[in-house]
Parts: structure tokens; sequence; C-alpha cells
């Protein structure tokens, strides 16, 4: 109990203490706050850019279909014009949809990884850009196999 009573009492030391642990756990929330506020204006920023893109590009894509369709009236029947341009929008589905992962996702979380967890760890970075670690560095060729590098 008196080890206790020691403890908790009031004291100069324990009330500086104390204020310091609540200035540093306010200073803590505030920087927080503040990474929370920089990474989620960054990510919306990204979704806002990929969706002004991909409006852009929907309406590019009705234009041109649109103009297809009208060149393709004029050498065939229109129901085969608007049969022919639905099936190159099923090829261009099926092929986007079997390169998904590629095209997007892996993208998107690169993306989005850079931005929640920002390093300057070259090896870190390799692995996001998905590529093969660098060969500069390691013996390359014939000579490299043998006992001192020479021939």
């Amino acid at each position: 109990m008196d080890l206790l009573h020691r403890l908790f009492r009031k004291s100069p030391r324990n009330e500086k203490t104390a204020q310091d642990v609540k200035t540093y756990l306010s200073e803590y929330y505030d920087l927080f706050k503040l990474e929370l506020l920089e990474k989620s204006s960054q990510i919306l920023s990204i979704i806002f850019s990929m969706l002004i893109v991909i409006v852009c590009a929907l309406v590019v894509v009705i234009y041109l279909s649109s103009a297809f369709v009208s060149w393709l009236t004029n050498v065939l029947n229109a129901t085969w014009a608007y049969m022919i341009v639905c099936g190159i929008f099923i090829l261009i589905i099926l092929i986007v949809w079997y390169f998904k992962d590629t095209l997007f996702i892996k993208p998107l979380i690169r993306k989005f990884s850079r931005v929640l967890y920002p390093t300057q760890d070259a090896d870190v970075e390799e692995i996001l850009q998905d590529e093969e670690p660098s060969p500069i560095g390691k013996p390359q060729g014939p000579e490299s196999e043998m006992e001192g590098g020479t021939l």
C-alpha cells in the first residue's frame, strides 16, 4: 500500500510527468489526424482522377462506336452492323476481364500502398514495381562461374 501511495501521490515531478504525457498524447493525436487527412485526400484524388478518365473514355467509346456503326450500315445491313459492334465489345470485355489483375488490381494496389506506406527503401520499391531484381553487382557470364573471375 505504501508503494502505491508513493507512486500516485501528488508531487511537482509527477504532475510534470503527467502533463508531459498528456501533451505528448495530444500532439500524437493531432499528427495522426493530419496524416489521415493527407492520405485520405491523396486516395480520394486518385479515385476522382480515375473516375474522370473513365467517364471521358466512355464518351470516346460511345462516339467511336456510333461512328463505326454508321460506317458499317453503309457497307452492311444495320442489324449486322450492330451485331458486329456488339461482338467487338464482348471481345474487349473478355480481354479486359482476363487481364484485370495486370491492368487494374496490381496497379491500384501499388498506387495505394505507395500512398499509405511511403518508403525510401529500394528493395521495397523493386517489389512494388513487380520487376525482377536488378542484376547490377551480380556476376554475369561464364567467367563469373570460375574461381577468381578470369578464364
